[in-house]
């Protein structure tokens, strides 16, 4: 009998962090979001949990157990604080109370993993239709908070149509925005403190993603 070898692969590298997974959504309310709308970032997330999961069929037999895949039940858990001008829970309390489906965007923005597309950079992405499961509000000594599960239709897709990657894009100085609170100033440039109180927002090119 041959002697098999076939060698081992592994990557040593730094994990890309936590901080660097941004979550994006988008109203499925044609009124709200039509065509060419930009994708709403939720302000000051806290975290964020993508669970792909599903039931198995478990049988056991005379000849032994068997097992075979059954149903996808992929969901996103999100936590944000709640500013005002951030148009995300709106999106997520209106589409529980309507029946909405909410479309949602997990994105690794680590310059590592970013391809380049004509002017601008796009990065590994995930993309899903969800149906708010609940949208908990707490508000305590501190701040004000939201946690929304969306329970995905059929399965968070990573993949185009033609089976490329899906990507979300991002120009340098929209990655740079999601670093920073503010950016640099000298003496004089502008008065008053610091933006408290007022929105602020730009905008991406437009997102090609492919249907779960």
């Amino acid at each position: 009998m041959a002697v098999i070898n076939n060698g081992i692969e592994f990557v040593k590298d730094t994990p890309y962090r936590g901080k660097d997974v941004w979550y994006f959504i988008q109203s499925t309310d044609p009124k709200v979001a039509p065509v060419g709308s930009p994708a709403i970032l939720p302000a000051h997330q806290e975290s964020g949990d993508t669970s792909i999961e599903g039931d198995s069929l478990d049988e056991q037999t005379k000849m032994g157990r068997i097992i075979a895949a059954s149903t996808n039940e992929d969901s996103i858990e999100l936590t944000t604080y709640m500013v005002p001008g951030d148009k995300a829970h709106e999106i997520i309390i209106d589409a529980k109370h309507e029946g909405r489906q909410v479309k949602v965007w997990r994105v690794i923005v680590d310059p590592r993993l970013a391809v380049v597309e004509d002017d601008h950079k796009a990065y590994p992405a995930m993309f899903g239709y969800g149906v708010v499961d609940s949208a908990d509000i707490s508000d305590e000594d501190s701040f004000s908070e939201i946690d929304f599960t969306l329970n995905i239709i059929g399965k968070l897709a990573d993949k185009n149509e033609d089976g490329t990657p899906g990507t979300f894009p991002l120009s340098d100085e929209q990655v740079a925005m999601l670093d920073q609170l503010y950016a640099f100033e000298r003496p004089g440039e502008k008065a008053g403190e610091f933006a408290d109180g007022s929105a602020t927002s730009t905008t991406t090119t437009t997102t090609t993603t492919s249907h779960a």
